[in-house]
């Protein structure tokens, strides 16, 4: 399928990234002609080692590209650990990872260091033939959230956040042809037109025509959270009409922006399938779809997208808030 579609990004601004990508490749895997894709995001993955059982289980393993969002490096949350670089470690495969934002320890002048960073990573079981930071727009953020922030980040205080929200955009060849690989995540808070131009400002970089796979955490609350009385009508809104979260595509723009770019998410997501939740106490039926995947000129496996829990046993703590979201996509 080739398209040209319109650029609706145009008045959008598109910022420069703050911070370089790190890319280290591996040799690659036997090739095969499915591919299994898996997204994630790890809420700065303080537990690597029950990540990787997961994706060791039916359904999520042998994946060949995993879109991990909200992955730390040297954060208090993580331990310090080095998140996306442990993960490709422990799965052998190549990673990109790209920080969002860097963790300023703030000295009494308001000058500081960078002592941490968080943001996006793709593992792959092929080597990247080429690796791009993208920029996006950036919404402001409540205040009353960004203190909250700060303290789970780093065990220095005060602390403060530098940089912008940033996507990744790779190229790797799965079958001898390139594929495009993206993975960006949205703002929670901010407002759904809002988030549409975050995705148009990602887009200004992505190829317009091509096989591609895009996924990410794209926050799709339906609404703005820009203060604690946002959070109490949108808890209300959750228990009486649930379905608004399980189905948020008429009202998020986004997903226009996504569709214009010739990426489709039917038969790459579980339909009304919720991703995210605060506790796992809370009923599936109160928990909203955040997390989505997008193909273009590739076919999803008929039955194989998934939403698989973040735990390796019943018994065992979610590794994330947030579901994996899985499928499995034909490249021959």
């Amino acid at each position: 399928m080739t398209r040209n579609p319109r650029d609706p990004a145009s008045d959008v601004e598109s910022p420069a990234p703050h911070y370089p990508v790190v890319v280290v490749n591996r040799p690659a895997r036997r090739a095969r002609s499915t591919l299994r894709v898996v997204l994630l995001n790890a809420a700065g993955g303080q537990n690597p080692e029950a990540i990787v059982r997961c994706l060791r289980r039916p359904g999520l393993s042998d994946a060949d590209v995993i879109l991990l969002c909200e992955i730390d490096c040297g954060t208090r949350r993580s331990g310090g650990r080095d998140v996306a670089a442990e993960l490709a470690t422990m799965l052998e495969m190549s990673y990109a990872y790209v920080p969002e934002f860097g963790v300023k320890r703030v000295d009494k002048d308001g000058d500081g260091e960078i002592i941490a960073h968080t943001g996006n990573a793709i593992l792959c079981s092929a080597p990247f033939e080429s690796v791009e930071a993208a920029a996006m727009h950036n919404p402001r953020t409540p205040r009353i959230f960004r203190r909250r922030r700060r303290g789970r980040l780093s065990k220095a205080r005060p602390v403060r956040l530098v940089g912008t929200p940033t996507g990744l955009i790779a190229s790797v060849k799965f079958g001898g042809d390139a594929l495009t690989i993206g993975v960006a995540h949205l703002h929670s808070r901010c407002a759904p037109d809002e988030r549409a131009r975050q995705m148009a400002s990602y887009f200004k970089h992505f190829p317009a025509v091509g096989r591609a796979i895009f996924g990410g955490d794209l926050n799709t609350t339906t609404t703005e959270l820009a203060e604690t009385r946002g959070i109490v009508r949108v808890a209300r809104q959750m228990i009486a009409n649930p379905a608004r979260f399980h189905s948020p595509q008429p009202h998020e723009p986004l997903f226009e922006r996504i569709a214009e770019h010739g990426l489709v998410v039917e038969g790459a997501n579980v339909a009304f399938r919720p991703t995210f939740t605060w506790s796992g106490l809370i009923p599936r039926i109160w928990r909203p779809k955040l997390d989505w995947l997008a193909v273009r000129d590739l076919v999803p496996v008929a039955g194989s997208a998934q939403v698989v829990s973040p735990r390796h046993s019943i018994l065992s703590r979610r590794a994330s808030d947030h579901d994996f979201v899985t499928v499995e996509v034909k490249i021959d």
